[in-house]
């Protein structure tokens, strides 16, 4: 019995000891400052109508629009807006690639209610081709959002682009990985007027 009191008294002052060691960790943390907000993280801001690397892509941002109406096959419902955004895309790459789908994307608060984005080639309407190595092809984004969060004067978009790696740590293969916001297009926008 005495050797089972023992044991209890033992596993008391380790979780004791546990215990205090743990208050003490939080105390320093906080006394050097680990639970502080971290600042906004400010990206590169990438100018209108001029023409920047970002990864796999070489983009120029040409120009953005509101809209309530029909465009390349998409058509706002009631309550939405069209956010309508052109630029030209090169691929980089050695292989045609669909891969420019990520490459924008709204402020978080918007994109989380946003649909996903359609995106077309200008020049024949296709949606989401191939866009081969070298060939500029101008591309038009459109994302269907709640009117009320929809942007007025000013659409912001977060450019996200990856690094290559020669040879991959996991496979081995040469690719494009690690996804990173490069940089933030911010582009005056044209506001459509509904149809009466």
């Amino acid at each position: 019995m005495l050797s089972g009191v023992l044991k209890l008294g033992s596993k008391a002052i380790a979780w004791l000891t546990a215990g205090l060691g743990t208050v003490a960790a939080l105390a320093v943390a906080i006394i050097l400052g680990a639970f502080e907000a971290t600042p906004d993280q400010q990206y590169p801001q990438y100018p209108n109508n001029e023409t920047v690397d970002a990864g796999q892509w070489r983009i120029k941002p040409l120009s953005a629009r509101i809209t309530s109406k029909r465009a390349f096959g998409v058509s706002p419902k009631d309550g939405q807006r069209g956010v309508i955004f052109e630029a030209e895309l090169t691929n980089l790459t050695a292989r045609s690639s669909k891969d420019y789908y990520g490459v924008f994307h709204l402020p978080s608060l918007i994109d989380a209610q946003a649909e996903k984005p359609m995106i077309y080639m200008e020049r024949d309407a296709s949606l989401l081709p191939d866009l081969h190595p070298g060939m500029t092809e101008k591309m038009a984004y459109i994302w269907l959002v709640p009117a009320n969060t929809a942007p007025s004067d000013t659409v912001e978009l977060l450019v996200t682009a990856k690094t290559y790696k020669a040879r991959d740590n996991l496979t081995g293969s040469p690719g494009w990985y690690n996804d990173h916001t490069a940089g933030i297009v911010r582009i005056p926008a044209s506001t459509e007027a509904e149809e009466q």
